[in-house]
């Protein structure tokens, strides 16, 4: 058996387990990616921790993710109901339509949300005109409001690629369920909460913790749309990361930043494990 299974084993831990073993010993040097590293023990934690910008990368990172997990699961949940238990005229063109902007390149759905939030010549800013509304703002050059834009459009984007692992989970559902409950009088949306969604738990348990980690691990809709700007208020963990690493040359610290990066997101994964647990064999 070792046979089989020595390849993947081999090719996890040339992947994953000795880059992050090498970022955890480059943690705790100081290196510029030139000259020789110099140990420094746990010089680059305390930098981190003390770091003004932890603390708004942090909020931005729940923010993202809070944001991301209600738009992305929430409608994609609903929509996914919609196609799977509703005949619907043109569900495959509504099912294309969900998930065609998971097939747009990253740089291309910033540039267009860039200029849905132009503040001079922006969509919403041009609506607002028209219809006589005061909602004309920068968008993207808000502290918070600037995270929110930015991560509307990371769930626009992202969307349709959960609905349509919900939608197969959902198609999954034995009829005989639906069936005997529609025997006994259960309407669609007693059947959606007594059968359809005890029964999809597990597959949403799974987006859940996609998208929350994500928020952890956003990048590069934020470094295209604002470049982590203006000033540090649209800073994530990652951005801090490569701000270190490519602006600083403080290859020690971008790896200690790195590092705390991977022990949130396994502890938030487990986290979400463990408190949805007695959900997996309830039903």
């Amino acid at each position: 058996m070792f046979l089989f299974t020595a390849p993947v084993i081999i090719l996890f831990c040339l992947i994953i387990v000795i880059p992050l073993a090498e970022s955890a010993a480059m943690s705790f040097t100081e290196w510029d990616g030139v000259n020789e590293a110099v140990f420094t023990g746990l010089d680059n934690f305390k930098r981190l921790f003390t770091s003004r910008d932890l603390k708004v990368s942090i909020r931005n990172s729940l923010l993202y993710s809070g944001v991301l997990t209600v738009y992305q699961i929430g409608l994609g949940t609903l929509f996914a109901f919609f196609l799977a238990n509703f005949n619907i005229k043109g569900r495959r063109f509504f099912k294309d339509v969900y998930f065609f902007p998971v097939l747009l390149s990253v740089s291309v759905v910033a540039q267009l949300w860039i200029s849905v939030y132009h503040g001079d010549f922006g969509l919403i800013n041009q609506l607002a005109r028209h219809l006589g509304v005061n909602w004309e703002q920068n968008w993207l050059y808000e502290p918070v409001k600037g995270v929110i834009a930015i991560v509307l459009a990371e769930s626009w984007k992202g969307m349709g690629y959960h609905m349509l692992i919900i939608y197969a989970a959902m198609k999954n559902v034995p009829d005989v369920y639906y069936e005997a409950s529609y025997i006994d009088g259960a309407n669609k949306r007693q059947q959606f909460f007594n059968i359809t969604l005890p029964l999809t738990i597990p597959t949403i348990k799974v987006c859940v913790v996609m998208c929350i980690t994500y928020g952890f691990r956003a990048f590069e809709m934020i470094f295209l749309m604002t470049g982590g700007g203006p000033g540090n208020s649209s800073y994530t963990m990652p951005i801090m990361m490569y701000k270190a690493l490519f602006g600083l040359q403080k290859y020690g610290y971008g790896s200690a930043i790195a590092v705390v990066i991977v022990i949130i997101c396994v502890g938030m994964m487990l986290g979400i494990n463990k408190l949805t647990e007695r959900f997996d064999g309830q039903y």
